[in-house]
């Protein structure tokens, strides 16, 4: 029986809904188009004080453990981002930058058995994790005893854990369990310090049942409780004093996709990216495994920083045979350059698509009563000829949020003259994005302004240009120390940030590159890089690393007008490439790779880039009919779909700068050979959604009459904890075993 089956069912079950999908195209039927798994599940606000839960069975799906019955201990990676939905959904999630795509992989030792098929499986898990910037083991034990069935939807289990740190207290710094039996759930969770969660539900069942939910949260160093009850039938749900139907076919029924696949169109065969393979790295005796890809180097946090040079392993698995490994060194900078290659469109084409561009000082000429020194985000308005700002994003050390500016405020085209044109980043154009409005003094036609947008790429040390200069926000080894370990200066960029006027040749910044190390040198020779993640965490601005501004190659291109002898950062906009250098604390934020024994780099693919035309029809909004720039990285990451803001309590959309405000993308492709298709070039892809969410259609209240909440149902208590943990309770799980073999799973594949 499937754990996964059985807790996610726990959960959900009593809000679920079936769904129908299905297609006609190229592929047979028997190809993996047609024959990968989707799956859906209900988002709902009693979906939040079980986001733990949610996230561990997700974590434990990925182990495997049924799959494994009887075979002792292994490891298994699980990639904690897949499994975060707070992460991928909060309501400051609307970018689609290098962190939000990079692996973070859990490592966690299994350990699955069954004695006979009339005993219980039981599975002991310890997962290295870290919290609160502690490393901690989660110890989770599992008995499943009766599978699902009719008349016991959820089957019968326990599951128990402990996240306890590896050092210092003894005690849980979170505890909680989930106990199905016949006709009910329970779940309690205990985050010290941080609250509590309580849920039971006392009638349980696909078509009726009821329970009640009970969230406590410190805030502010004060305790904030919310309780919902609730009941449901075969077509509605009651929470509270809100009704909602049950039937996906409603037109207000509204969903979301978390993954998608990508899809040959001829043979429906998956689309696979060469993005990065398993390792393993020996220190002091002990073996971690992690991941080299695109995106970086990925390592448990116990495994400490590798420094270039060192040896690590690759991980080989062929045909489910036991892997072989084969020796790299490793190639590692603190920081990565990146190659942006120039596409061209024209303003008309972006019609009503979203924007983020920052406003400095001149704000009032923005418009009035705009904030100095912030990041709006705005859209052209085709039919009233200018821009319109819709929003101002705000960022702190929770990470940055949304706020909606109503009415929406329109911003001239002439604004954006002095600067050369609105220079922003656009989620729906696959990132940076330059309109061209240099020498504008009035009304545009909007098919005449180009627009450029781009293509990036990891750039390799053999591939770094040996000179390149910077005129707006050009980050120094001086000006970096300043910023962040002297506090000060107004920004690492020291006299270039935010620099829209023409330069002097005397004050462009020069750089020089260095094969060897793969990293940037500014004027005094010294690497560009800093990588404290406390001092960055004192800037929120800054807390997911420092970019540079544009730099490029060839001064004469940047020069403002011919023969002035000045130069001007919106000319790097007309060049076909140009690059940009981050550094940081965090494993996107630098560069990472590995040579093999004859001294070769091994590459690894980019994200695909793919064009995407929207359908047209209410359920598309503003995007309808709209031509948009997605990236796949691999099975099951396809991003770039714009998102909206919508309550957890209603299900309607709001700004996400609302208390319960989550982030969602704003449609959803459908499975389709004609309506779900991408392009690269000439080649054509097929879409598939594999995980979505349902967010029920709200009703009047009176159409949910006939269900009554219940009122004397007894919560579940801490008396009820377990300790999976503690030597002395019979539940002890026992010490983590060490395991010296490469992983078995990594993130639901079985490799052998």
């Amino acid at each position: 029986m499937s754990n996964r089956t059985a807790l996610s069912r726990a959960i959900v079950a009593a809000l679920s809904v079936g769904y129908t999908s299905f297609a006609v195209a190229n592929p047979t039927a028997g190809s993996p188009y047609f024959t990968d798994s989707q799956s859906s599940h209900v988002e709902d606000a009693t979906s939040r004080g079980i986001g733990t839960v949610n996230m561990i069975t997700c974590v434990m799906s990925a182990m495997q453990p049924d799959e494994l019955v009887n075979t002792g201990d292994y490891i298994a990676l699980v990639d904690e981002n897949k499994c975060n939905a707070e992460k991928r959904s909060g309501a400051g999630n609307s970018s689609s930058g290098d962190g939000a795509q990079a692996a973070s992989y859990m490592t966690s030792i299994v350990n699955s058995t069954r004695a006979s098929n009339t005993d219980p499986m039981l599975t002991k898990v310890w997962i290295s994790e870290e919290e609160q910037d502690q490393q901690m083991t989660i110890f989770v034990r599992t008995s499943a005893s009766q599978a699902p069935s009719a008349n016991n939807p959820f089957g019968v289990f326990r599951l128990d854990f402990c996240g306890k740190a590896d050092s210092g207290p003894t005690t849980c710094m979170m505890n909680g369990f989930l106990d199905a039996q016949a006709g009910s759930l329970g779940f309690y969770q205990d985050e010290a310090g941080s609250g509590t969660t309580a849920l039971q539900l006392t009638s349980v069942g696909t078509t009726t049942g009821s329970g009640k939910l009970s969230i406590t949260e410190n805030q502010g160093g004060m305790n904030v409780n919310q309780e919902f009850t609730f009941a449901y039938d075969q077509s509605l749900f009651l929470r509270g004093d809100q009704c909602f139907s049950r039937d996906a076919a409603d037109p207000d029924t509204r969903f979301s996709v978390w993954r998608y696949g990508l899809y040959d169109a001829i043979t429906g065969a998956r689309v696979t990216r060469n993005s990065g393979f398993p390792i393993e790295y020996m220190s002091g005796g002990q073996t971690y495994h992690g991941y080299m890809g695109y995106w970086g180097l990925s390592l448990p946090p116990d495994a400490g920083s590798l420094a270039s040079g060192a040896t690590i392993n690759k991980v080989d698995y062929g045909s489910g045979n036991a892997p072989t490994s084969t020796a790299f060194t490793l190639v590692k900078a603190d920081g990565k350059l990146t190659k942006y290659t120039r596409q061209t469109t024209t303003l008309d084409k972006l019609d009503q698509i979203k924007i983020t561009t920052f406003v400095g000082n001149d704000a009032n000429n923005f418009f009035s009563g705009a904030t100095p020194n912030s990041q709006y985000e705005v859209y052209w308005d085709n039919a009233a000829g200018n821009f319109k700002a819709v929003a101002q994003v705000n960022c702190g050390q929770n990470g940055c949020q949304t706020q909606s500016i109503e009415p929406e405020q329109a911003v001239a085209v002439t604004y954006f003259t002095p600067r050369g044109g609105l220079q922003g980043w656009s989620q729906s154009l696959g990132g940076e994005v330059f309109i061209n409005l240099s020498g504008v003094t009035g009304p545009v036609q909007s098919t005449s302004v180009n627009v450029s947008y781009r293509v990036q790429d990891l750039v390799y040390p053999a591939d770094m240009p040996a000179q390149l200069y910077c005129l707006n926000n050009c980050p120094t080894a001086a000006g970096l120390n300043a910023y962040f370990n002297q506090n000060t200066g107004t920004s690492p960029f020291g006299s270039s940030f935010n620099n829209w006027n023409s330069t002097a040749a005397a004050n462009v910044v020069s750089y020089t590159t260095n094969a060897q190390s793969a990293l940037l040198l500014d004027s005094a020779a010294l690497p560009v890089a800093f990588t404290d993640s406390n001092a960055l965490q004192q800037h929120p601005e800054f807390q997911h690393g420092v970019r540079s501004g544009r730099l490029f190659t060839s001064l004469a291109a940047a020069e403002c007008s011919t023969g002035s002898g000045t130069y001007c950062d919106f000319k790097v906009n007309e060049a076909s490439v140009y690059y940009v250098w981050e550094t940081g604390a965090n494993n996107w934020n630098q560069f990472a790779a590995v040579k093999d024994s004859s001294g070769t780099v091994v590459l690894f693919d980019a994200p695909l880039q793919v064009n995407y035309t929207v359908p047209t029809g209410a359920q598309y909004g503003q995007y309808a009919g709209k031509n948009i720039v997605l990236q796949y990285g691999g099975f099951g990451d396809l991003w770039g779909i714009p998102g909206q803001c919508v309550s957890r309590l209603t299900n309607q959309p709001v700004g996400c700068d609302t208390q319960d405000a989550r982030y969602v993308p704003e449609f959803v492709i459908p499975m389709s050979d004609v309506t779900g298709v991408v392009t690269s070039g000439q080649t054509n892809f097929l879409v598939k959604w594999l995980d979505r969410e349902i967010r029920f259609a709200r009703k009047d209240l009176t159409v949910c009459s006939a269900l009554v909440a219940p009122t004397n149902v007894t919560l579940p208590t801490a008396a009820g904890l377990r300790n999976p943990a503690d030597p002395s309770s019979t539940f002890y799980i026992g010490v983590k075993p060490t395991v010296t073999t490469a992983p078995r799973v990594i993130h639901g594949d079985v490799k052998y």
